[in-house]
């Protein structure tokens, strides 16, 4: 049977990603879970120390699925990189849509966020050491940093665009893991000039897998694609 704090994270997560953490109150999860807000209380004194909960979870799931790879590296385990990275940023999107309210109004959660950044970065660069050191990506020391940096530059921020840009994918589920999953496509556009080997054989296959039939543009600004080829002309 699943505890009353799981319920209460689990509700506080399923309403943050659909409303925005701002526009949801204690009593807006008490009222969801059909529980007091003296019950709710007595778990999580206030907001923040949900909002620092699903952080924990937040960071344990992700910093799980970067592991540094025990084998050498191919192409199918870069995209397991990839998916993991999506499942955090779908299932966590809240965070970093909200950011940085979220680390201004809490001064510890600031601390552990640029701790989980700092554990982030090094094994991102573990990883994109072992996608070189597999004939994956050719780049030397000071590419193999920028790479590493400007993806966790796209990952932290694309949430945050699509929700300035396309508020009402926060209310369709279906319209905001498209976006989502766009933010895997210009990672892989980022990482383009410098794939070898079978990564490049198979470029266009892990391209279509993230970003469909969609313009990029014309998904965000909300313009028909036929708009956004004129735009882009």
């Amino acid at each position: 049977m699943t505890s009353t704090k799981q319920r209460i994270l689990d509700t506080s997560l399923a309403l943050f990603n659909r409303q925005g953490e701002r526009n949801v109150t204690t009593n807006h999860i008490a009222e969801a879970l059909g529980i007091s807000p003296g019950n709710l209380y007595y778990h999580y004194r206030n907001k923040g120390m949900i909002v620092s909960a699903l952080f924990d979870r937040y960071q344990a799931q992700l910093l799980g699925s970067l592991e540094a790879p025990q084998e050498a590296m191919n192409w199918r385990v870069k995209v397991y990189y990839f998916e993991s990275l999506l499942a955090s940023m779908w299932q966590f999107r809240f965070f970093h849509r909200d950011l940085s309210h979220l680390l201004h109004a809490d001064p510890e959660l600031a601390q552990s966020y640029r701790n989980f950044v700092q554990a982030v970065t090094e094994r991102g660069a573990l990883i994109f050491g072992a996608l070189r050191d597999s004939g994956i990506i050719k780049v030397d020391d000071e590419q193999l940093q920028g790479l590493m940096v400007n993806t966790w530059i796209i990952m932290s921020s694309w949430a945050s665009l699509v929700h300035g840009l396309r508020p009402d994918a926060a209310g369709d589920e279906a319209l905001d893991e498209r976006l989502m999953r766009h933010g895997i496509y210009q990672m892989i556009c980022l990482e383009e000039p410098f794939l070898t080997g079978e990564a490049r054989e198979h470029l266009e296959e892990m391209r279509a897998r993230y970003r469909g039939a969609e313009v990029t543009t014309s998904l965000l600004l909300g313009l028909p694609e036929e708009a956004a080829e004129e735009k882009a002309g």
